[in-house]
Formats: structure tokens, sequence, C-alpha cells
């Protein structure tokens, strides 16, 4: 006895640790897991890196279930001493412990239990150890029927494997046996389980199994305490003893639901679907109107996969409970999985007509829609859920991603806009806004909503690193430079920011500082054949073509059908004039991507450009034009082949076009257009376009050289003219 005392006392004492780490994971809850779920689930206790999650219903424990990888991982970021998570159905915890009911006076202990107390502290040598001692067995044993309520009352266990199973966590009855036992006998059992329970609550399952078996030396037909040492037995990894375990109280307790739960969970556990599915449709037949036996069941056949008899399962229990909200949302998910959209659409509508609170059936719903090509309806869906929910900000922040997915961002700016004002120390709902005002271009307002994120969390390298992205093409270089820079004194090994800060020494002209980053990079990551890409397009800027094409060529070393690395070996082997190889490269990319109008087009302009294959150049542009219509840079090409084939007209007309759809004033485009209107007989508009193309590039020597000849033969007629006339 003295060393079950010790043992009582020191389990007694939480892991001071593990509760600090509990109370901090409670207050960073819902920044951590966001509002939606921090709404349906709550942490309730960590033993030995588990954290014990409460969830309030089955639909988000099955939800929670799949997301936790997700959540460990954030969690554990957080949190070191969270390893694992266990989810279980129940009420949530009250933020605040609601003080317990005051019991009725428990009798004083006769002399022969106050003797049987100081016998058994007699072993302890500190004093004040002794008397605590002393003080705990004295509670236990005056209150011992009391005591086993309230042990019976709290959560049966904190281990790490699965969700417990529903009876055995609402199995709270005192303990039932085949036949009564003495009062001291009741006594002691309710002594050793309160250890068994306090070793369980620690995840000390074996040494709760040590102190349970001692239980049922004093009280052996109790089923109630051979279903708990079925449980923590399966927990201490023990799986046939606690089978056994299992059937001895279910042979105790035939009548008693619970009993058979746990008996059909421990069999799952091993795979024995059949048997396991045989003790649940026992339970529906003790209490046709209990849900969870249904659920369950239904659960192990999606286990399996058999899609239809947990369908089956789930009608019947819609039919026994019609207004049952659960079971439309579980025969929905389920039609979902089975790509049954309509029926699912129905089943998921009628859930939340029974619960427009039901968050999860709400979701179903819009994914339901979305799934069936219908996006409309899905946000039409969850415009409804937030007019149902107006205190549920998760609906709000679905819509504006729904709406963010259909490219509608204007309308996600609404959304994102009002979920970022009502929670602004979220830095994730900055980060969406910013992205929503970068997808619109509007760059001085994504750039200030990413810098947002970055002063409520400055290590954040990803928010940092799309504030300086927004700043770069905003044209606020400097200040864009300065962030990257920032990312590389805290990452020097950050791949996209060495990438995004050598293209902008590259705009800035400093083509040495950009080729010796990239080169740093590219000894990084020397596998990486993007890389090789833009060491190649930066020596290419340097106008430094055979290391460009010596780079490009590595790249293709490491991946062959890369198409951006051919397309840009080709240009450079334009600029080389190694005409053959270059169209080779461009047609390689055509095989690779037969969607890549740039390719279609570089080809027929080199051709129009050498008055070669010109028929071929036309088809070739043509392609290209099916792919981009509105391209200005191939209606140029275009009216350029049709000028080398001398339809002077019609190249004309391509080439005012071409002027008019060019994303920018372009001096070829000009001077192409200049060409066509001399043709033409148009002198004075001829000179126009070329005085704008020597405008746009005032290095154009070819173009003054035209201007000038132009202008020296129209002097020349008009001189003559002067003299003819009378």
């Amino acid at each position: 006895m003295p060393r079950a005392v010790r043992d009582l006392l020191t389990s007694a004492v939480p892991e001071l640790r593990e509760r600090l780490v509990e109370d901090a994971v409670r207050r960073a809850w819902a920044g951590i897991v966001g509002a939606d779920v921090a709404r349906r689930a709550r942490p309730q206790r960590l033993v030995n890196g588990c954290l014990e999650i409460v969830v309030d219903n089955s639909p988000w424990l099955s939800e929670l279930t799949l997301r936790a990888p997700e959540l460990t991982a954030r969690l554990g970021a957080r949190f070191a001493g969270v390893q694992k998570l266990r989810f279980v159905v129940g009420a949530l915890p009250a933020d605040t412990p609601a003080p317990l009911p005051r019991a009725p006076r428990p009798p004083s202990l006769t002399a022969e239990q106050a003797r049987d107390v100081e016998s058994a502290v007699a072993a302890i040598v500190d004093d004040d150890l002794r008397a605590a001692a002393r003080r705990l067995l004295t509670t236990a044993r005056r209150h011992a029927p009391a005591l086993g309520a309230l042990v019976l009352a709290g959560t049966l266990g904190a281990g790490c494997a699965t969700a417990a199973p529903p009876a055995a966590q609402a199995g709270n009855d005192p303990p039932r046996r085949a036949r009564a036992a003495k009062p001291t006998e009741a006594a002691e059992a309710y002594y050793h389980y309160s250890v068994a329970q306090l070793h369980a609550q620690a995840g000390r399952f074996r040494e709760a199994v040590a102190a349970v078996e001692e239980a049922l030396k004093h009280d052996g037909d109790s089923p109630f305490l051979w279903r708990d040492l079925a449980q923590w037995l399966a927990r201490a990894d023990q799986p046939e003893p606690a089978l056994v375990a299992a059937r001895r109280a279910v042979s105790l307790a035939p009548d008693d639901p619970a009993g058979h739960l746990t008996l059909a969970e421990l069999l799952r556990a091993q795979k024995k679907y059949v048997e396991a599915e045989s003790e649940l449709e026992k339970v529906i037949a003790l209490n046709p109107a209990a849900e969870e036996p249904y659920l369950t069941l239904a659960r192990y056949y999606v286990e399996q996969k058999a899609y239809d008899k947990a369908r089956a399962v789930l009608v019947r229990l819609a039919d026994r409970h019609p207004r049952l909200a659960q079971a439309q949302f579980l025969l929905g998910r389920l039609a979902v999985e089975t790509e049954n959209f309509d029926e699912a659409i129905a089943r998921l509508t009628r859930a939340v007509e029974l619960d427009p609170d039901h968050d999860a059936a709400w979701t179903a719903l819009a994914y339901a829609f979305e799934a069936k090509r219908v996006p409309d309806q899905a946000v039409e869906v969850y415009r409804r859920a937030v007019h149902a929910n107006p205190d549920n900000p998760a609906f709000v922040e679905r819509l504006g991603d729904l709406l963010i997915r259909l490219g509608r961002f204007k309308e996600a700016q609404t959304e994102v806009e009002a979920l970022a004002q009502a929670s602004p120390r979220d830095a994730r709902l900055w980060m969406k806004l910013g992205a929503v005002y970068y997808e619109q271009k509007v760059w001085d307002k994504a750039a200030d909503a990413f810098r947002r994120a970055v002063l409520l969390e400055p290590n954040n390298l990803r928010a940092r690193y799309f504030l300086a992205t927004s700043l770069m093409d905003g044209g606020r270089d400097d200040d864009a430079r300065a962030e990257l820079e920032r990312i590389l004194k805290v990452d020097p090994r950050s791949v996209d920011a060495r990438v995004q800060l050598a293209f902008l020494h590259g705009r800035g002209k400093r083509y040495d500082e950009a080729i010796a980053l990239l080169r740093e990079t590219v000894n990084l990551e020397p596998k990486r054949p993007e890389l090789f890409l833009y060491l190649g397009t930066a020596y290419f800027r340097a106008k430094d073509y055979d290391r460009a094409a010596s780079s490009l060529r590595e790249g293709l070393s490491l991946d062959d059908k890369h198409r951006d690395l051919h397309f840009q070996l080709g240009v450079v082997y334009e600029k080389q004039q190694r005409f053959d190889e270059a169209v080779q490269q461009f047609r390689r990319v055509i095989a690779i991507d037969p969607k890549h109008a740039e390719a279609y087009n570089y080809v027929g302009y080199m051709y129009a450009e050498r008055g070669e294959n010109l028929d071929e150049a036309a088809t070739l542009i043509e392609r290209a034009l099916a792919l981009e219509p509105e391209n200005g840079y191939f209606i140029d090409s275009l009216g350029w082949v049709y000028y080398q084939q001398g339809r002077y007209a019609d190249a004309l007309r391509e080439l005012k076009r071409a002027v008019e759809k060019a994303r920018e004033p372009d001096p070829v485009i000009f001077e192409h257009l200049g060409d066509a209107y001399v043709k033409n007989g148009l002198h004075e508009e001829a000179l126009a376009a070329w005085e704008k193309s020597l405008q746009l590039d005032p290095t154009a020597d070819g173009v003054k050289k035209k201007i000038q000849e132009l202008r020296d033969r129209l002097g020349r007629v008009q001189g003559g003219r002067s003299r003819l006339a009378p």
C-alpha cells in the first residue's frame, strides 16, 4: 500500500512544462487554426506530446482527422511540445471552468477505516508528505462512491491512437456487476481505479492497466472496469489482451451498448471489419434511436470503400431521424465522394436548411456546385451562408477564395477587404488581399497589403518576397532591392530572392552584378535547369552571346524538354546569325508545346526578314494569330510578310492595325509602317511614321538614312517641278 500511495501522489502532480504549453496553445489556438476551426474544436490537454482536441460534432471530427497532418505541422512549428493530435467528440470546454456543485458533507471515517489509513501512511518518513497522504486517503475513503462517480464522469483516456469510441466517451454510468461487490471491496476498487485514471490521463497506459487490474481483483464482475481495461490495453499496444477484456465486458453486460462499441472499435483496429460491423448492428438493435452507432458503422464501410453499404446505413439513420442535419450532410458528402453531384446538392441543401450553422455542409454544398461546373451557384451558396451566419467570417473568406479562383478579383477584393478590416492583426488576410490587388495590377495597394503582413510577421520571408515583387512591378526598384537584400540576409540561399535581385540588376543594366549573382545561385542549385535559363538570359542582355548559348545548352543537358530553354537558345542563335540552328530550336519548342504562339511567330518573322519561304512564313504567323488574335507584334509580322510578297495594300492595312494593337509604341512597327506607306505612294505619311520610329529609338541609323533619302528624293522632285513651271 505505501508504494501505491507514493505512485498516486506522484501521478497527481501535472507535468509543469506540458501544462504551460497547454495554456499557451489555448491562448494561440484561434490564431493558428483559424476562426472556423476554433468555433468547432478546442484543445483540452497535452500528454506526452499528444494534444487532445475536443470537437463538437462528428462531421467536424472527420474533417479535422483528414486535416491532422496540416494542423500538426502548424502547431508543431509554434510549440515544439506538440507532436501528435487526437480528436474526440464532446462538448467544447468552457473558457472559464464552471464552479463545481457543492457536494453534501461526507460521513466521518469509522475507527477501522482510520486505522487502515494510518497503516497505509506509516511507511512515509517525511512528515509533510505523510500528512498529505493521510488527507488524500481520508478523502478517498470518505468519498468512495462519489469519487468513483467523479472519476467515471471524466475523460476516459488521453492516448494518441485515433478518436476514442463514442460509447466509451459516453459510458458514464457507475459500474454494473453480475453480482454486487461488498462496500469495502467497492472502495478498494474505486481507489485503484482512481490511480489508473491518473496514470491514463498522464499517458502511462501500462501503469493504468496494472492499476485497473488491481481494481478488478476487488470487483471482478464490473463490465465498466473490463471495458476501460480493454481500452488501456489497446493504447499500451496489447491488442489481443484488449480484445479479451472487451469480450469479457460484453459477456458481463450484453445489453450495454458501450461494451459492444468498444469491442467494435478494437476489432476494426485489427481490420476485423465483419465482426466489428456485427457488434455495431447489435448496438443499433439495443438502441435504435442512438445516432453514433450508425455513423460509426458508416465510417467503417467508407474505410473499406464500400460506399453503397455506407449509404444504406446513413439512409436508415436519416429515415429514423429525418430532421438530423448530420445524416443529410454525410449522405451528401458520400454522394460527392462518388461524384453523384445531383444527390449531393439535394442532401446538402437539406442539411443547411435543417442546420444553418452547419459550416461543413455549406462548404460541401459549394464544392458540389463547383465540381458540377456551375460556379455561380457556388458563389450564391456562400452568399447565403454569410447571410445565415453573419458572425462567422470563415464563410466570407471562402467566398473570397472562390471569387479569386474564378478570376473575379474585384468582387473578391470587396470580401477580403472587409475581412482584413475586421481582423487587422491576421497577416494571412493581408497576404490574401495583397494577392488580389496584385492580380489586378494595383501595385501600390498590393505592396501596402504585403507590408502590413510583414509588419505583423517580420520573419515571414514569403510575405517580404511578395512585397518586393509588388514594388518591382510598381517601378519602385530601390525599395524592392532593399526588401530582397533583407531576405538574403536572413536566408542567403533563397533562390527566388536571388533571381529577382538579379532581374533588378539587369533592368538597371548592371549586367555584371546580375551575372555574378546568378552564377552563385547556379552553384548553390546546379540541378535546376531554369537557373541556367536566367543566367543565359543575363548573358544575352549583356550581349555575351557565346556564354549565353553555353549556359542554355547546359540547362538543356539537365532537361532536354525544357521549352523556354529551347526558345531562348533560338533567340541567341538568331542574334549570332546561326539561322538554321535558330529555326531548329523554335521548331523544337513547337514540338514540345504546339500552342506556343511566340515560336510560330519567331520562325515566320525570320523567314520574312530574309525574304524566304514566305508562304510558310504567312502560315506560321497565322497560327500564332489564331492563338493570340489581338497580339500587335504578330500582326506586324504578318504585315511584313505581305510587304515582302509585294502585297503592299494588305501590308499597309495590317501594319496600321499592328500600331493600334501593340501594347506600347514600337520603333520597328513604325519603321515597317513607313516602308508600307512609301510603297503605297504616301510619302508624307511615311516620313511621319519613320520620325516616330526614330523618336522611339534615336540610335536607329537605318531609319535616319531612309528619312534623309526620301526627303532628298522629294526635294529633287519638287525642284524639277519648279524648273518646269512657266
